[in-house]
């Protein structure tokens, strides 16, 4: 991504040297004022150059894709990070996805690390664009596994349901894992699904239709 700070004296003069600088034109970039600058005493001592950072637009997979890659770096693990294509099927989730060393130490004790980088991630992006962009983040196939696992639990469970007529209450879980449950049982004709409870207690309910 190309990315540059530019001083000036004007806040105008320092956007055109550094957009010549990249080589990007105005509205291929974004462009934050640092510092309007200020005038010095008759207009020669004192002053303070304005100064303006300017950076390459990215689309939000992209972006998230930076935004994952500065969080690696600064805990210092060799690890890359990549898209892996969107994860819904209206193409408005991003999925990453984490190679490289000491994997563990991203996916931390029961993904509780992995999924404290995905919150960030999330944030950055969304603030980035002005709107919620859910960005989904996995590392050495972890969120497949723990997916799949989920995934059985529920069906096992949907599967007493039908044959007892009695809803059950699944164990708490976090809002992207009731959406992986949700999404596996929609299409059932025989049972649904509802979430019941306060922040880390609440739960998914399988019951009978």
């Amino acid at each position: 991504m190309k990315k540059i700070r530019m001083k000036g004296k004007s806040v105008e003069e320092a956007v055109a040297g550094g957009l010549k600088v990249v080589g990007l034109d105005k509205e291929k970039a974004e462009i934050k004022v640092v510092s309007e600058g200020k005038a010095g005493v008759l207009g020669m001592f004192g002053g303070e150059e304005a100064e303006v950072e300017i950076r390459e637009k990215l689309g939000k997979e992209e972006d998230a894709v930076e935004v994952l890659q500065e969080i690696l770096n600064l805990m210092g693990l060799m690890a890359v990070s990549e898209a892996a294509g969107p994860v819904s099927r209206e193409g408005e989730d991003i999925m990453l996805n984490i190679k490289g060393e000491e994997l563990g130490r991203v996916i931390g004790k029961d993904g509780a690390t992995l999924k404290s980088i995905q919150i960030l991630v999330s944030s950055i992006v969304s603030r980035d664009f002005g709107e919620k962009v859910r960005v989904f983040v996995d590392a050495g196939g972890y969120r497949e596994k723990h997916d799949a696992s989920l995934i059985r639990l529920a069906k096992e469970a949907a599967k007493d349901v039908e044959q007892t007529g009695q809803e059950k209450r699944l164990p708490p879980m976090s809002a992207a894992d009731r959406r992986v449950v949700h999404v596996a049982l929609k299409g059932s004709d025989k049972i649904t699904t509802y979430s019941e409870g306060e922040g880390a207690e609440r739960r998914l309910i399988i019951a009978p239709k």
